[in-house]
């Protein structure tokens, strides 16, 4: 998102040449940011230790004709700052609201009836299924993370742990299949009523919709982390 005011205090990537007093200026409205906007030039001058013509200076040298075109550019730098803050928090809230938490305890008693597991999981689900191989090492399973279905061929009495945010990729689909016709146990975190929920044996779902999303909302992994987190916890504390 692109910010007028507190990205140029931040990085101070400044063009014009700044006097020590006038840096002094901007240390005190980055400092006192989110309050310029109450502010008037006379009250700045004071609680700054400044003069007027030295605020007016640093208004121009920053790109403003003076203080009040300085002070609405950064109230509207705030504004930005909080409708980001809150999307963020609802984006959290809606993952929250749409993982079926029910599901976990049955996923946690069968990995603690076997604690030997072999993650295999596509693209950004490769980033989630890392942490959870450390999650899992830290309470002393042997976690192996298998990137290719030829390695999975090789291992029996595993049981296979799939992170799939759709539960529809093919190559997914195929190794879960292969792995659960040899007799072995097939477990998912994955969306409720996939193709990849209907072949495991338990599954830890969601229920959102990751093929309405953007590409880039696709490969993002915040659902996924917050459900290993919940499945970490729950083996941790069960």
């Amino acid at each position: 998102m692109e910010y007028r005011v507190i990205n140029i205090l931040q990085t101070r990537e400044l063009k014009a040449k700044f006097t020590k007093s006038e840096e002094n200026i901007l240390d005190f409205i980055e400092k006192n940011f989110s309050e310029i906007p109450k502010y008037s030039v006379i009250k700045l001058c004071e609680d700054a230790y400044a003069s007027q013509a030295s605020v007016n200076r640093v208004c121009k040298k920053l790109g403003f004709k003076g203080f009040s075109e300085l002070k609405y550019s950064i109230e509207q730098d705030l504004k930005k700052m909080e409708g980001s803050k809150n999307s963020n928090i609802n984006n959290v809230f809606f993952y929250i609201e749409n993982i079926n938490f029910q599901d976990v305890q049955s996923v946690v008693v069968g990995l603690k009836n076997n604690r030997k597991i072999l993650i295999y999981g596509l693209g950004a689900s490769q980033i989630t299924a890392s942490y959870f191989q450390r999650q899992l090492l830290y309470l002393g399973f042997q976690a192996i993370i298998v990137g290719e279905e030829r390695m999975i061929e090789q291992f029996s009495g595993f049981t296979l742990f799939i992170l799939s945010s759709s539960g529809e990729t093919l190559r997914v689909r195929h190794v879960a299949k292969s792995f659960k016709d040899k007799g072995e146990t097939v477990v998912a975190i994955t969306k409720f009523g996939s193709s990849l929920y209907e072949l495991c044996t338990l599954s830890f779902t969601h229920n959102i919709s990751i093929d309405k999303l953007d590409a880039i909302s696709r490969e993002q992994q915040l659902h996924m982390i917050i459900m290993v987190n919940e499945l970490i916890n729950r083996i941790q504390n069960g």
